[in-house]
């Protein structure tokens, strides 16, 4: 009898050891549509190739730990459960390899979406009075409407409405 269960364990091995090797083809078709070479142009995640691998690579997610815990009984030969744990860290940061790539793509595309255009710049830049004359002398706060700045002294004349940096601006620039 013992012949018999270990004729089935060889099998079931036999098999197991094929899925692993397919999954491993496909994983290996993910890396290389995900890090292409340089005459390649680079996927989209949103392209049906790509979302065909990763459906498929999701789906062995649960699979491959049902799979994990079941080699971990003893179901199956120690060759076969050492197979089982690579393929599945290895799905695992497959799978989180993914999920970067495809927030960066959509991040990327949200930013690019987002970006004002050049009207919309100019526009915003309109309201910087890049335009206007400068003021001619003494500070101004931009409150208080159209205020006559040739009132205000010029700058290095120390004045007694000064503060303490115009002071000690107007002392430093009239030494040199």
């Amino acid at each position: 009898m013992s012949s018999s269960s270990n004729t089935g364990s060889n099998a079931a091995d036999s098999k197991i050891l094929n899925d692993l090797r397919a999954l491993g083809e496909k994983m290996d078709l993910c890396q290389s549509m995900l890090n292409p070479g340089a005459s390649d142009p680079k996927l989209s995640m949103q392209s049906d190739a790509m979302m065909s691998v990763v459906g498929f690579l999701e789906a062995c997610a649960p699979r491959m730990v049902e799979l994990v815990e079941a080699a971990a009984t003893g179901a199956l030969s120690e060759e076969v459960f050492a197979e089982c744990l690579s393929s599945n860290d290895r799905l695992q940061k497959m799978l989180e390899d993914i999920d970067t790539a495809a927030m960066t793509e959509s991040t990327a595309e949200t930013t690019a979406a987002s970006a004002p255009s050049s009207d919309d710049v100019t526009s915003q830049l309109d309201d910087l009075l890049l335009g206007e004359p400068l003021p001619t002398g003494g500070k101004t706060t931009g409150e208080g409407g159209e205020q006559d700045d040739s009132k205000q002294p010029a700058v290095g004349t120390a004045s007694s409405n000064d503060d303490d940096f115009d002071a000690f601006f107007s002392e430093r620039t009239s030494q040199s």
